[in-house]
């Protein structure tokens, strides 16, 4: 599925996920984000989160650490540092998280180093959950 308008390609990706993954245990946003939990083959948790707002790009955010050996560089990525979290000055005087919102109370997540995929099509994703898939146990320190 190449060439697809963004609202198709979103649906398209966000059918795909709903196949592979299910909700997590926080849910969905209403607008904007889809939250996902699976295991991988070896039994180790994995979360995904999916922006499906129209305004966006089709970006899936994961644990940078699961998707190292994806390094072929096809699909277009950007890393996102856990030390650049909580560094943005917020109205109420505090700091702000510095991500999606819908990332932020997810456990694994939350406050990991993470990649963020600008998928172009399902077989974009199909590659990433392939690697998912494969992610072996390190142990939680690992993940």
């Amino acid at each position: 599925m190449t060439n697809l308008s963004r609202p198709h390609l979103k649906r398209a990706i966000v059918n795909r996920l709903d196949a592979a993954a299910k909700e997590h245990r926080i849910g969905h946003q209403d607008a904007y984000a889809n939250r996902y939990s699976m295991r991988s083959d070896d039994n180790v948790p994995v979360e995904l989160m999916f922006e499906k707002d129209p305004e966006t790009e089709s970006y899936l955010w994961v644990l940078a650490a699961q998707v190292a050996n994806l390094s072929d560089g096809t699909i277009p990525a950007e890393f996102y540092s856990k030390d650049d979290l909580y560094n943005v000055p917020a109205k109420n005087g505090g700091m702000q998280y510095g991500r999606h919102s819908a990332l932020e109370k997810m456990t694994w997540l939350g406050k990991a180093n993470l990649v963020r995929f600008t998928l172009g099509s399902v077989a974009d994703l199909d590659q990433i959950l392939s690697v998912l898939m494969r992610e072996p146990r390190r142990g939680h320190a690992g993940i």
